[in-house]
């Protein structure tokens, strides 16, 4: 069975399709349905994106917290409602330019960006920002895995840009936020 990655020139438009189905599931009433909504747009991505962690950051104050996790473990690293300070994450680093948003091999670049110590243990990491239709930041969407990921490309950084798009929509929608159809990615 081959995955979205591996269907050929068309692609772009399943994974787009597939998205929005997930999407299109999240009633504006209904706060459960859009958590499922979006606990089924990090699976998809997850699996797709063969990584062993998806979440969803939010930014709060100078800290990111785990909001939304899908793990292929059941005993996952990360767990909602944890935290770290921003200055210490891949995630305020690929925001404000010092890194880029795929990153192969954490551990082989960990002390030329500064990065803790703990991020040796990381393999690849992927991650966009999750921005509401009104520009405003809400935080990151990012995957990880503990061995290095060459197979991760540009085109899977669109992927998870269309994937942010859907997510900052399913939150908007839970926040009670008006939410106007998605961008496309750049």
């Amino acid at each position: 069975m081959k995955t979205i990655l591996e269907s050929g020139p068309d692609a772009a438009a399943d994974w787009a399709m597939h998205l929005a189905t997930v999407t299109a599931n999240a009633d504006l009433r209904d706060c459960d349905m859009i958590e499922v909504s979006i606990g089924s747009l990090l699976r998809v991505v997850r699996e797709q994106l063969k990584l062993e962690v998806v979440f969803i950051g939010e930014f709060v104050g100078a800290s990111r917290v785990f909001r939304h996790i899908s793990s292929s473990s059941d005993d996952p690293v990360i767990k909602p409602g944890e935290f770290h300070g921003l200055d210490e994450t891949i995630c305020q680093r690929i925001v404000d330019g010092r890194m880029p948003s795929l990153t192969p091999d954490v551990a082989r670049v960990r002390a030329e960006h500064g990065l803790p110590l703990y991020y040796d243990a990381l393999g690849g990491h992927i991650g966009v920002p999750v921005r509401f239709s009104d520009g405003t930041l809400y935080g990151m969407l990012c995957g990880f895995s503990f061995e290095a990921c060459p197979h991760l490309d540009e085109r899977d950084v669109r992927r998870l840009e269309m994937a942010a798009n859907a997510t900052a929509r399913l939150i908007a929608q839970a926040e009670g936020r008006n939410v106007e159809p998605l961008a496309a990615p750049h």
